[in-house]
């Protein structure tokens, strides 16, 4: 195929869930998506911040909802997406 980009540029690697805000996000949207896309979620969360999942923290929260919102509102619609967004910053903030 002329053009073709190799599917390991296209999709990231699952990263481990290691650190908390990493198992934060995974559990939250796992009930939503199920766990393999929940996991493939956080690798492309940790691409567009260039990091790896146990690096992720609250700091991070901006790219990681920046990175969901597009999916999400595709998958589970507008209104639960802000809700779901909101709930990841809100408890990790506490």
């Amino acid at each position: 195929m002329v053009g073709a980009v190799p599917r390991a540029s296209v999709v990231p690697p699952v990263q481990p869930i290691d650190g908390p805000f990493a198992e934060r996000v995974v559990s939250v949207l796992t009930p939503l998506l199920g766990p393999h896309t929940a996991k493939r979620a956080l690798a492309m969360i940790c691409k567009r911040a260039g990091k790896d999942a146990a690096e992720l923290g609250l700091d991070d929260l901006e790219v990681t909802q920046t990175t969901l919102r597009p999916m999400l509102r595709t998958l589970i619609g507008n209104e639960v997406t802000v809700r779901v967004l909101a709930d990841l910053g809100a408890e990790e903030a506490s």
